[in-house]
This record gives C-alpha cells, sequence and structure tokens, in this order.
C-alpha cells in the first residue's frame, strides 16, 4: 500500500475552514479532478456515502464512506474508483497564525492507497509514478482550499458595510 501526506497552514479559523471544506458549492474550485456529485447519503456524516464524477482527465466515479467524522478535528474516508482504493485522513488544528496572532489553522491530508490492477513492476510504478502524482494532487487541493477561504474571507470582508439586500 502507498502513502502519501500533505499539509497546509490557513490564516482562518478551524471553523471558518471545516465550513467550506464541507460545502459542496465550494468543491469544484479547490479539490483536484473534482466534477460534480452524483449522489451524497448523510454526508459528511460517520457512515455516509459520497458518490462523485471528476473531469474528464481524472479518476472517473469515486464512491466516498465516511469511516470517521469528529466535528472540526478530523474527517476520515474509504475511497475507491477504478484504479485505486484506501482510505484519506483530514484533520484540523489549530496553529499559530503569525505575528498578528490571528486564527490559523493547519489542514492535513494523509493518504493510503493501493492499486487495483498492481503488475509485477508495480511497487516501481507506485514509487516513481503514482506517490508523486497522488501527493502533488493533494497539495494542489490544499492549496486551492486555502486559497478559496482567503478569497471567500476576502469577499465576506467587502461586504462588510454593504446593504443587507446586496445592492451596491
Amino acid at each position: 500500500m502507498g502513502e502519501t501526506e500533505e499539509s497546509v497552514l490557513i490564516a482562518a479559523s478551524v471553523a471558518e475552514v471545516w465550513a467550506i471544506y464541507f460545502e459542496p458549492r465550494t468543491w469544484p474550485t479547490w479539490v483536484d479532478g473534482f466534477g460534480g456529485v452524483d449522489d451524497s447519503e448523510g454526508y459528511p456524516g460517520e457512515g455516509a456515502t459520497l458518490r462523485w464524477h471528476s473531469t474528464p482527465a481524472g479518476r472517473g466515479r469515486v464512491v466516498e464512506r465516511v469511516l470517521e467524522h469528529v466535528p472540526r478535528t478530523r474527517h476520515r474516508v474509504a475511497f475507491s474508483d477504478d484504479a485505486s482504493e484506501g482510505e484519506l485522513t483530514t484533520t484540523f488544528e489549530v496553529a499559530s497564525g503569525g505575528e498578528g496572532g490571528e486564527p490559523a489553522t493547519r489542514v492535513t491530508q494523509a493518504l493510503g492507497y493501493s492499486l487495483r490492477r498492481a503488475g509485477a513492476l508495480s511497487s516501481v510504478t507506485d514509487y516513481l509514478f503514482v506517490r508523486p502524482q497522488m501527493q502533488r494532487s493533494l497539495g494542489r487541493s490544499l492549496e486551492r482550499l486555502r486559497r478559496e477561504v482567503n478569497d471567500l474571507a476576502a469577499a465576506g470582508d467587502d461586504q462588510q458595510g454593504a446593504p443587507a439586500d446586496g445592492a451596491v
């Protein structure tokens, strides 16, 4: 089984990051290769299932089953697609925000996976090609999540003092 992990520091509270992480409308902007939700049964609660499809160059149809859901702390899913299966664990931790003491959150994703079609050279292929690709995908998603949180926070700041009906 292959394993990889990526992490990002986001200048926002755990509550803010958590809310965006579980907002399906934001997924296309930050989840690497995400095309759209096909079906969701109780997601993100423990035992729930989420079925989604990727963009054309992506993983195809993906099924996730929630193994653990600890609000504002940890979310763990078992996943499967045509080429792989495994577990993705996402953790949310309060972190030092920097000079101003502003809130910050460290989001870490740990991925354990196996390839469905393993051949004689699968361990070499995994090490040289698959694992680096999986790690880059996690990194892209987390960096985009950081940008999405920042963009939404900036948009909220821009709305400060605006009329309640959204008129400018």
